[in-house]
């Protein structure tokens, strides 16, 4: 966690299992109710764990309900994502005065194999079911210089893979001077030295045009896999979304990211039971899904989220229907990722050893069993051996 980093940076160590725990940072969600009631459930858990500790709250959850969670009695901090007095409301906690970008901090510790690097916060879609702009502010991006930056740390720190991620990471660059985009970061990243691979998180459709693809594709530091939330393959449920394309434009991007590489490993997310999505709908949905070249999906039943548009929409569809319509997709999804894999058995595919690990994740996103734990990472080959529901079992090729 960044902010984390950030009080480690100032003299704050970590604490382990056997240390007394000054302070408790949490990074708050608000997605849906669930997600506020769990952070709540967190609070007093960590509480009643370490009750001498304070608590600071950031995030989601922070910045919406700022009064409410400042009320809890477990709480002794609370700094939302849009406070304008966060570097300095930091700077007092960590005593130093914090210089960093609190939008975009490093991380303390990377992760053992794989770091993250936010190089976009915020987002400017208006989607009628999504509490996120709200929360998050405007798009914002990390420059490119610091994201070269960041990225060349990494690299020289022997990190094989690392993922860039973001809110909205497709509108990378709009607000920088010069304007740029993520396709012209991605060639700027491609052009570094080093023996290095960088995969994207989600991008959403209608940041997608032919100058991204054409990067995607070209750009061979580049993972192929690639995760383009489709939600609804109704135009009418689209645009009760307030989603920023029609099915048209998305089937469009498929056709031209598989026709540029068919062994890309594809992923979406679907919203099940939106208040306009009848039988009809969710058969348009229902029909691509099985069509289509997805090799996983995430499928969410609706819920509404209070302060957004959709929350007064009229739901005409039953809770025990919608639940039956995201069983329908997941189990096409499970055929879908199972039938993904069942491609490449018997073929060497290039892969990451998961460190410390009995697992490695190849170029194309699957995770894959080994006989044995292998305590470096680093790229190697596989050869895939099995595929099944339970998992896909391969060895390195020597």
């Amino acid at each position: 966690m960044g902010h984390a980093g950030m009080l480690q940076r100032a003299g704050w160590k970590e604490a382990n299992e056997t240390d007394s725990v000054a302070l408790i940072l949490i990074q708050t969600c608000t997605v849906t109710m669930s997600a506020d009631a769990q952070g709540r459930q967190m609070i007093r858990k960590l509480k009643q764990q370490h009750p001498s500790a304070k608590i600071l709250l950031t995030g989601c959850y922070a910045q919406r309900a700022e009064e409410e969670l400042t009320a809890l009695p477990e709480v002794d901090y609370v700094i939302g994502n849009l406070n304008p007095f966060k570097r300095e409301l930091f700077s007092r906690l960590a005593h130093s005065a914090l210089q960093e970008d609190v939008d975009f901090p490093l991380p303390g510790e990377f992760s053992r194999t794989r770091p993250f690097i936010k190089i976009q916060d915020g987002c400017d879609a208006r989607c009628s079911y999504c509490i996120i702009p709200a929360v998050r502010g405007k798009s914002r991006s990390l420059p490119v210089d610091e994201v070269v930056r960041r990225v060349e740390l990494l690299r020289d720190r022997g990190y094989s893979e690392m993922i860039l991620t973001g809110i909205s990471m497709g509108g990378y660059g709009k607000d920088l001077n010069p304007m740029t985009n993520l396709g012209k970061l991605m060639m700027r990243l491609n052009s570094l030295r080093g023996n290095f691979k960088i995969r994207l998180s989600s991008v959403e459709p209608e940041e997608v045009d032919d100058a991204f693809i054409d990067a995607f594709v070209s750009c061979d530091r580049f993972q192929p896999h690639l995760h383009l939330p489709l939600q609804s393959a109704s135009d009418r449920v689209l645009k009760k979304m307030r989603r920023q394309y029609l099915f048209h434009r998305y089937d469009t991007i498929v056709r031209k990211l598989f026709s540029a590489n068919p062994r890309l490993n594809l992923g979406t997310d679907i919203l099940v039971g939106f208040p306009d999505e009848d039988r009809t709908s969710f058969c348009e949905t229902y029909d691509y899904v099985q069509s289509a070249p997805f090799a996983y999906c995430h499928v969410f039943p609706f819920s509404p989220r209070p302060e957004t548009p959709a929350a007064s929409y009229a739901t005409a569809t039953q809770r025990a229907e919608i639940t039956r319509r995201a069983a329908k997709l997941r189990e096409i999804a499970r055929k879908k990722n199972l039938e993904y894999r069942r491609q490449f058995e018997g073929q060497k595919l290039p892969a990451l050893i998961l460190q410390n690990t009995d697992e490695a994740l190849t170029a194309n996103y699957i995770r894959v069993k080994l006989s044995q734990t292998m305590g470096k990472s680093g790229f190697v080959h596989i050869r895939i051996n099995s595929v099944d529901d339970d998992g896909t079992r391969g060895s390195i090729v020597q």
